[in-house]
């Protein structure tokens, strides 16, 4: 078994250096070592590793399997030393504390940046790192500790998590103003099903809930085409590619730009939670602390939950 203490930072950092020049002898000049010095460091690791870590060759080196999976390691590190060096340099210019936020696009496109607005009103010096991610991703992301609060829709994966409720929105569909659709205010779910539909990414809480939606049905739902944000989405339900199922909230504010027509959905439960999910309250900071707090007080300043229209 590998002992981490005997992996040293200045040699993973000299792995680094090979990988971007393709030498030991280059890489060992950039940082400053002797090539002989360089070299012993490179044939220790392999003894400690149990396995060569680079191929020589004529022209120099490449990395080996194992190589390449510490290097992945190495480069992961690396990022981890340069973000923990950033947020301590910002404790220092007298940011106070940092929260790590995971969220759904849904909630990133709605309620999200005005509660975000009104914590960091209050809290000025705290700051907050957000990154979209799926829903499915979000409570793994939480779990690890990857990620101190996240916000997702759906149903909780993760029994370690606490989870509080948040805000709620309605599905609706969204589809061209032409056709079979242009005199249409609803329609019913197993019709809409027959057409193709244009998503996000794979993972995301409204494929989910179309997939159950379908199985209920009895059919697959038709996925056409998958893609990154809610303005991709529109402009090809506008260019006729296909439908959607978007937040209502949403779904107004691009059917009112590209003159598309939005339908209640019939003969499924369209009303759906987003939750926000955090682990045991005594491992987060006193700032991530402050964050849950705010979110509760704004969650329960509407009966509990806030609706999106």
């Amino acid at each position: 078994m590998i002992n981490p203490q005997r992996v040293d930072f200045v040699t993973l950092k000299l792995l680094l250096a090979v990988a971007a020049t393709g030498s030991i002898t280059k890489a060992a000049q950039s940082l400053h070592l002797a090539l002989g010095a360089a070299s012993t460091r490179i044939r220790d690791l392999e003894d400690r590793m149990g396995l060569p870590l680079l191929a020589r060759h004529a022209r120099g080196v490449r990395f080996t399997e194992a190589g390449n999976a510490v290097l992945h390691h190495a480069r992961s590190i690396e990022r981890e030393l340069a973000q923990m060096e950033f947020e301590v340099g910002e404790f220092a210019s007298g940011v106070t504390g940092h929260v790590r936020v995971v969220a759904n696009a849904s909630s990133i496109a709605t309620v999200l940046p005005r509660d975000l607005t009104g914590f960091l009103k209050d809290h000025p010096r705290v700051r907050i790192d957000l990154a979209e991610h799926t829903s499915r991703e979000i409570q793994h992301l939480v779990a690890e500790g990857e990620a101190d609060i996240g916000i997702f829709a759906g149903s909780l994966r993760q029994e370690d998590l606490t989870v509080m409720a948040y805000h709620q929105d309605t599905l609706v569909a969204m589809v061209p103003n032409q056709g079979p659709w242009k005199k249409e205010r609803a329609a019913a779910i197993g019709r809409l099903l027959l057409e193709d539909f244009i998503l996000l990414q794979e993972g995301g809480s409204i494929q989910e809930w179309l997939s159950q939606a379908a199985r209920r049905e009895g059919v697959q739902p038709r996925i056409r085409v998958q893609v990154k944000g809610f303005d991709a989405i529109s402009q090809l339900v506008a260019a006729g590619l296909g439908i959607t199922v978007l937040p209502e909230i949403v779904a107004r504010r691009f059917s009112k730009l590209l003159g598309l027509r939005i339908l209640k959905i019939t003969g499924v439960d369209t009303a759906r939670a987003l939750s926000i999910c955090h682990a045991d309250p005594r491992q987060l900071s006193p700032a991530a602390n402050d964050l849950l707090d705010f979110f509760s007080r704004a969650a329960a300043s509407s009966s509990g939950i806030r609706r999106g229209h």
